[in-house]
């Protein structure tokens, strides 16, 4: 069975990627979004988790935005009793990456993600 990727971010920020990444890729049927909202407390926001997780398989990578938020602090939580990878530092091309090369190794995928960030400006300067 292939892996899933499961986003946790705050706000609209994972539901808004997703459908950005839809734009380039197409559907993308083994990603699925959970979001913090303002008012959710932490609890709420587990059970929110929980729920997902009880649809998903067992494979599960999860992407978060902010290493040492509460997204990242509830993965890390639900990921004791699950085979769970926890990426933090979320961004479209990490996404699209991932999710287009689900099999592989999620390491080499940060070291693409990571590569992909760089000063368009001074890569393109003439001066």
């Amino acid at each position: 069975m292939k892996k899933h990727i499961l986003i946790l971010t705050h706000g609209e920020f994972g539901n808004y990627l997703l459908q950005s990444a839809q734009m380039i890729i197409g559907e993308t049927d083994h990603a699925t979004a959970v979001s913090l909202y303002h008012d959710d407390s932490p609890e709420d926001f587990l059970q929110k988790v929980e729920n997902e997780l009880s649809q998903l398989p067992d494979d599960i990578i999860c992407l978060v935005d902010l290493f040492g938020g509460s997204p990242c602090n509830v993965a890390l939580r639900v990921s004791k009793d699950r085979n769970m990878q926890i990426i933090s530092g979320l961004n479209l091309p990490m996404f699209i990456e991932l999710y287009n090369n689900l099999d592989e190794d999620a390491e080499k995928v940060i070291e693409i993600a990571r590569d992909s960030i760089f000063d368009v400006t001074r890569k393109f300067s003439t001066r």
